[in-house]
């Protein structure tokens, strides 16, 4: 009877311990506190580092989409873009421009995505020091693509449990709303 009440009480401890309590916000606000500040980061390869890198291995014709995000202990960029046929991807580590990841995959009718002009476009530096006179909260990465005929910026702050994404025109470098 005793090892049977030993058993219960440790089954008991090691439920409560993995469910937490129950409201959901919990989890989100450790998972937010561990995951890094890219306003206080140093990262090492640039947007156009990260572009060149992509661009020498795959032939496009646009690139469609650059995001810079971590999981949490390393930074990565996302590029992808297309040629007529197809979409391709590439992850790249943005400490080291190693690239981690690759993909391509044939486009559907439909599916065409524009290209950004990177040559028009203000840094991610500018973007982020735009939201940063908005609010002092920290920045959890961004995303360059092209969103209505126009290439933005949408930079994640992390507000409490809450991402609250800015949105910067990426050209002028007006600040656009939040989403």
């Amino acid at each position: 009877m005793k090892r049977f009440l030993l058993i219960l009480s440790i089954m008991t401890i090691f439920c409560l311990t993995a469910c937490g309590d129950g409201d959901g916000e919990g989890d989100s606000k450790s998972a937010n506190m561990d995951k890094p500040n890219l306003a206080e980061e140093e990262i090492e390869v640039s947007l156009q580092n990260a572009v060149d890198i992509f661009l020498r291995e795959f032939e496009v014709d646009y690139i469609t989409k650059v995001e810079l995000d971590s999981d949490m202990d390393q930074w990565k960029y996302d590029v992808a873009g297309t040629s007529n046929e197809k979409e391709y991807e590439i992850v790249i580590d943005a400490q080291t421009g190693d690239i981690l990841d690759k993909s391509e995959e044939a486009i559907e009718k439909g599916d065409e995505e524009q290209g950004i002009s990177l040559n028009e476009i203000i840094s991610p530096s500018e973007a982020m020091k735009i939201v940063q006179s908005e609010t002092s909260n920290e920045i959890g990465g961004w995303t360059l693509e092209v969103e209505n005929g126009t290439e933005q910026y949408e930079i994640e702050v992390r507000d409490g449990s809450e991402d609250i994404d800015y949105i910067i025109n990426a050209i002028s470098g007006e600040l656009k709303g939040k989403d």
